[in-house]
């Protein structure tokens, strides 16, 4: 998008979107917020639009700012709504007041008649595929609808159709937020720190992934093959052929709101074994896949006998790569054992920081958070106050949290809150403890050592393998005479010794590589003769590795070199 930030920029975007622009101003004037025009700098528009169309002072009924902001953007339509969804994740960027009041936007509307379904239909897939399509619609929103089906094999299915001419909508508004958010760093200095042109960069991405279902159907997929063979988790089946990208066709998911109390109680479903069951699946989801469900709100998610839970809806996904997983493991375990230290350095790996951060100051909040917090047991915890407060520490500080890990914290108050309605006595720390337990066994355990030796000894060959060729443009160049140098000559020996000494240490680190994975895969094997259980060639050549190594990190460290 254009950053430009000049009048000709704001007399364009004026004029290509005057009509969405004047639109927009009737909304917030309406509800008393005129005056933030104006101070992005854009009072002239405001005043050469309200003569035209002719605004009268607010209209709003008394009530708290946010509360107005909210109504604000519920009357401005789809891109206005997500974005104050996006931001009810964002505690690092708005006041609680506002995140609270933005988590109650709702973007259900009118569901299209059904005759443009049938045209979308017609349009984009084969209707002989279909034995029955219902013209009731199951649920509707601003982005799509949700309408039940038969294919002609008798499956029941559900089709979720996109609303037409939403991107070209989201396009326009996008380009509006864009220029507002060039305007807010330009002329409000209090919002640099809040990088309004990233927050909207971020939001476009977030959106576009929304609308676009073919990401939303690889979601299913990746989810539906986690589960395929668990009997008390339900992921609907795709049906791949049916699914384009404006419409997705998948298997009907049969099952009680999980909100629903009283239905749940009728079918004799255990509420506390789902209680668990629920978070169990949420924990695994987060710590061990990585790609978790990030919009489990009670429409979401329905429970059959067994217990078993079902999820569907599948638009909104968390993920977090290996090393993130890995730090907030750390960052659990100093909450556990209340070192500040060790959630501090856990948090600077995870965040990024804007400015150089004050590590010593850091601990010392972090150690009265958790002063704060836990003074009782892990059960006393608040989970929704203790995450909140740990974003507000992170942000006082700097600190950029990753939105999958604010999609993360929003999505574990969501869980907490269904937890307790299901079960008074429910407590998700406890439910966390023994995933977090076996995790941090297992990834500190002598097998992930050495599988990480052997990723890393490997990484460090491929790069030896393809040092001549990265180095290959640095020497066309010093051939070209384009690099000079000077030296002198009593420095050459001491070059030149310097360049020995490294290729010797070069060499004993490939050896000590070969030793390390070579032996890692000897024990992997259990190549015998066994000791044990373990290879003894595996031993005798991890204890090489481990003299080798020792060896070189004294000359290293203690020969002069």
């Amino acid at each position: 998008m254009p950053s430009n930030t000049g009048p000709f920029a704001k007399i364009s975007l004026a004029y290509r979107h005057v009509e969405r622009i004047t639109e927009l101003m009737k909304v917030m004037v309406k509800f008393g917020f005129g005056d933030l025009f104006a101070s992005l700098g854009l009072g002239d528009i405001i005043l050469r639009v309200k003569r035209l169309v002719g605004f009268s002072r607010s209209s709003a009924p008394p009530s708290t700012r946010a509360r107005r902001m909210r109504l604000a953007l519920e009357e401005m339509g789809l891109v206005y709504i997500k974005l104050g969804q996006y931001l009810s994740t964002r505690h690092d960027v708005l006041p609680q007041e506002y995140v609270e009041e933005f988590s109650l936007l709702q973007d259900n509307v009118p569901p299209i008649p059904f005759s443009e379904v049938q045209k979308i239909i017609q349009d984009n897939i084969d209707t002989s595929a279909f034995q029955s399509i219902a013209e009731e619609t199951l649920a509707a929103a601003s982005v799509g609808q949700v309408h039940d089906a038969v294919l002609v094999d008798g499956s029941k299915v559900v089709l979720k159709v996109q609303r037409p001419g939403l991107r070209k909508l989201a396009q326009t508004d996008l380009e509006i937020l864009h220029q507002l958010a060039v305007q807010a760093e330009k002329y409000i200095p209090n919002l640099q720190n809040l990088h309004p042109i990233e927050l909207v960069e971020e939001f476009r991405r977030s959106l576009f992934n929304e609308l676009n279902y073919r990401l939303e159907a690889g979601n299913i997929l990746r989810m539906h093959r986690l589960y395929a063979r668990r009997e008390d988790v339900k992921i609907p089946a795709l049906r791949r052929s049916l699914t384009t990208d404006t419409i997705i066709v998948m298997e009907k998911i049969e099952g009680i709101k999980i909100d629903d109390l009283d239905a749940l109680k009728m079918a004799n479903i255990n509420l506390a074994q789902l209680a668990r069951l629920t978070a169990k699946v949420a924990l695994e989801q987060i710590m061990l896949f990585g790609f978790f469900h990030a919009d489990p709100h009670p429409g979401n998610i329905f429970a059959q006998k067994g217990p078993k839970v079902a999820f569907i809806d599948f638009g909104l996904i968390g993920q977090l790569n290996s090393k993130t997983r890995d730090e907030l493991l750390r960052l659990a375990l100093g909450v556990v054992r209340h070192k500040p230290s060790a959630i501090a350095r856990a948090a600077l790996r995870i965040c990024s920081p804007t400015i150089k951060v004050d590590r010593e100051k850091l601990e010392i909040d972090i150690q009265a958070l958790l002063d704060t917090h836990l003074y009782g047991t892990l059960k006393d915890i608040n989970l929704n106050a203790f995450l909140q407060d740990i974003i507000e520490v992170l942000t006082q500080h700097q600190l950029r949290t990753p939105p999958d890990l604010l999609l993360l914290v929003k999505a574990l108050i969501q869980y907490e809150t269904l937890g307790i309605k299901l079960d008074q006595g429910f407590d998700i720390m406890e439910e966390a403890r023994p995933l977090i337990t076996s995790l941090y066994k297992r990834r500190y355990s002598p097998r992930h050592w050495l599988s990480t030796i052997s990723r890393q000894a490997e990484e460090f060959f491929y790069n030896l393998q393809n040092l001549p060729a990265d180095l290959g443009p640095f020497f066309n160049t010093l051939k070209k005479g384009k690099i000079k140098a000077e030296l002198e000559e009593k420095s050459l020996p001491s070059i030149n010794n310097s360049i020995n000494r490294s290729s010797y240490r070069v060499a004993f680190a490939m050896i000590l590589s070969s030793f390390l994975i070579g032996s890692s895969m000897i024990i992997a094997t259990k190549t015998p003769p066994l000791w044990h259980g373990i290879s003894v060639i595996g031993i005798f050549g991890l204890t090489a590795a481990f003299i080798l190594g020792l060896w070189l990190a004294y000359d290293y460290f203690w020969r002069k070199y």
